[in-house]
């Protein structure tokens, strides 16, 4: 069975490269460009892990992470979240809002892949 990772980030190009990125590696990628949509899809997919962006434009990722918590169908997915927005405050606010890990872009690759490893086991 393949480790199934959902996408979300409304910057087409940073998914695309994270599905080039994470596709060679044995990990199925799902995208989506919205909040909205990346709910959805969390539920009818149950991804393995979620890469969640804070700044997206329909909601904010804060809130799109509360929503799947929340959810008993999605409770259970790890959410890694990322922004450019920088600091402790941010940090904070993500893992409040039930994200198991954050990342400041830019993304770097090994850290992508580490942090990764941290909350989805290898077939």
């Amino acid at each position: 069975m393949t480790n199934r990772i959902l996408i979300v980030d409304d910057n087409e190009d940073l998914r695309k490269m994270l599905a080039w990125f994470l596709q060679p590696r044995g990990y199925e990628t799902l995208q989506a460009a919205t909040g909205k949509e990346g709910i959805e899809k969390a539920i009818a997919a149950q991804p393995n892990l979620i890469l969640l962006d804070v700044h997206l434009p329909d909601m904010n990722g804060v809130d799109a992470a509360r929503t799947i918590k929340k959810d008993q169908r999605t409770a259970h997915i790890p959410i890694v979240g990322w922004s450019a927005y920088f600091g402790e405050r941010w940090r904070e606010e993500a893992l409040r809002s039930g994200m198991v890990a954050y990342m400041e872009k830019p993304l770097s690759p090994p850290v992508i892949e580490a942090t990764i490893k941290q909350f989805i086991l290898p077939d």
